[in-house]
């Protein structure tokens, strides 16, 4: 039996008029997934659907909501075709859920389309309708095309449900990049505001990261695990992020990222280009071998692995490391992100108190959300995981005489993927020692116990040193080093984060203060760094603070929480030239 979905687009409403037509009898299930894989937070995607019917023919069923993401419907005994018609509002504008406006749309259809349960396996067509008076709107889809007009609407097909909700849809007057990497057709799909820019280097800089990733894993062949492969890139002024897909990714970027024609692009490009390396990087690494509690992915609840390290800290390790070994970026933009990575880690506290497994395992209800103790309490897999993955890689280059490295183990993995001739790979929970021994000889257990399921820091340091970098630490900016907090916003400066035994946290202040004042001179965004250098030789000032729309007064001592940074700097090229 096949699940046909027809979908209509409402822009002036922002929302999807969605009919799915199923073949069934007795009792009805029809559920909505709480979260989507690749994002691990619990986002309840039933809560946009505003309006729900149920038909036989022409009559209506009875229809009631049985859980916060499941229906069910009463039928008789005799098998019909079911009509199940509804409505979802679509107003998210990152990757993870569905918008829709009245200049583009964006479908994940985990966030717009009902599962009758039993019809997991079932295969999918989607008829995507196009709206009214958007003649010049078309359709982009990695989706397998069945019957579609010139503007790509019409018929579409998955092989089931979960190749389905896998598989993003982007409406409206779009602008699209080709390209060829290693015989796979490539594009990049722009949607949202965009710019002139330089169209060739983008172009050519994206083909090669994708090419250098391609040949990471399949060095001899150069393979791609898929036909084709679509980036979905919506540019905005601020929104930053990606989600994964098996054949397509879609990326949330600023459009001043972009880079310019006949100018030096800028870092910014460059963490552009990082993320769409970091996003294809995981069309192999988490879409294809990932943790085993994943196979299948359960969608109804959270699915606990203690491995968001291994997928997420080593693809963010991998992603700078390969987009400058492809020649997009040079190495000292390489260098740049690993100092802001370093720097971002050491500057929190968590470290000492929640561990890199405990933190995979703690996403669902820590990482994602926002909080206000979250630099003391969130140790995020992302960056400590990129740390390990380089003092990992360290060590295996170190105790193998630079014969084997951390590249070696995710080939050896990926082999083994390819080797089972299926459709995923899983690994185990605690498997990373065993295959870091199969693939390089090299037992890091200790190091592992060390710090990834203890709260150690590796020596970076010390490990650097193995890839011909320097470190020093150096003065950090006067926000940091006399207020030790973070602010944030342009007009209105707020405090988002206070450094443990900073002085801004030992003189009172709290998360979400407004400053207003320095003694007695009102402060803003243009004249806070000058004043507070000049009262940085002071030991102490008085600041004034809005807490909850209420005048507060500080007293600020300075004390003797971190005041430096990492500055790494490239020393010996020899050791680099075989590393990057």
């Amino acid at each position: 039996m096949t699940l046909r979905y027809t979908i209509k687009a409402n822009p002036a409403a922002g929302t999807y008029l969605v009919e799915l037509e199923v073949n069934a009898r007795d009792e009805l299930l029809l559920r909505m997934p709480a979260w989507l894989p690749g994002s691990y937070m619990i986002r309840d995607m039933a809560a946009e659907v505003q309006s729900i019917e149920i038909l036989c023919g022409s009559k209506k069923q009875s229809i009631q909501k049985i859980d916060k993401s499941t229906w069910r419907a009463k039928l008789n005994e005799k098998l019909q075709k079911v009509r199940i018609r509804y409505e979802v509002f679509a107003q998210d504008p990152s990757v993870r859920r569905a918008y829709l406006d009245d200049e583009r749309g964006f479908i994940t259809f985990s966030s717009l389309c009902l599962l009758p349960v039993g019809f997991e396996a079932a295969p999918v067509e989607v008829d995507i309708r196009k709206p009214k008076n958007k003649v010049n709107w078309k359709v982009a889809s990695s989706l397998q095309t069945l019957d579609i007009d010139s503007d790509g609407f019409g018929l579409y097909s998955a092989t089931d449900y979960d190749e389905l909700i896998d598989s993003p849809v982007e409406l409206g007057s779009w602008q699209s990049l080709k390209f060829k990497a290693y015989g796979v057709e490539h594009r990049i799909i722009l949607s949202g505001k965009v710019p002139p820019f330089d169209k060739t280097r983008l172009i050519n800089d994206v083909k090669r990261c994708t090419e250098t990733v391609i040949a990471f894993f399949d060095p001899k062949t150069h393979r791609a695990p898929f036909a084709s492969y679509t980036f979905f890139l919506n540019l905005t002024e601020s929104l930053y992020g990606g989600l994964e897909h098996r054949a397509s990714t879609a990326l949330v970027a600023s459009f001043y990222d972009l880079p310019i024609k006949g100018e030096q692009p800028s870092s910014d490009y460059g963490r552009l280009l990082e993320l769409f390396t970091h996003e294809y990087f995981h069309a192999w690494w988490v879409k294809r071998v990932k943790p085993s509690v994943f196979i299948p992915y359960d969608l109804t609840q959270e699915s606990y692995t203690g491995l968001l390290w291994v997928f997420e800290g080593f693809t963010s390790y991998y992603d700078a490391l390969l987009t400058a070994r492809s020649g997009a970026t040079d190495k000292n933009v390489y260098l740049k992100s690993l100092q802001n990575t370093l720097n971002r880690h050491l500057t929190s506290t968590a470290g000492k108190r929640q561990s890199l497994a405990e933190s995979s395992f703690d996403a669902w209800i820590k990482y994602y959300k926002v909080r206000t103790n979250r630099s003391r309490a969130v140790t995020s897999y992302y960056d400590k995981g990129a740390l390990v993955a380089l003092a990992l890689d360290a060590c295996i280059r170190k105790k193998t005489a630079g014969k084997k490295s951390l590249d070696d183990v995710l080939r050896y993995a990926w082999q083994q993927f390819v080797n089972a001739q299926g459709d995923y790979a899983g690994l185990d929970e605690e498997v990373m020692s065993e295959l870091i021994l199969d693939a390089t000889g090299v037992d890091l257990t200790d190091e592992l116990d060390r710090w990834v399921f203890g709260c150690e820091e590796p020596d970076y340091e010390k490990l650097l040193k193995t890839f011909g970098i320097s470190s020093k630490k150096v003065s950090l900016e006067a926000t940091r080093k006399v207020l030790q907090a973070k602010l944030s916003g342009a007009d209105t400066l707020l405090v988002s984060q206070l450094d443990e035994g900073g002085s801004a946290e030992e003189g009172g202040l709290c998360v979400g203060d407004e400053l207003v004042a320095i003694d007695g001179i009102r402060v803003r965004k243009a004249n806070l760094e000058k004043l507070l250098k000049r009262y940085a030789g002071q030991s102490s000032v008085k600041i004034h603070v809005f807490r909850a729309g209420v005048l507060k007064e500080c007293q600020l001592k300075f004390g003797s929480a971190q005041k430096s940074q990492t500055e790494l700097k490239f020393s010996k090229s020899d050791k680099t030239r075989l590393w990057l």
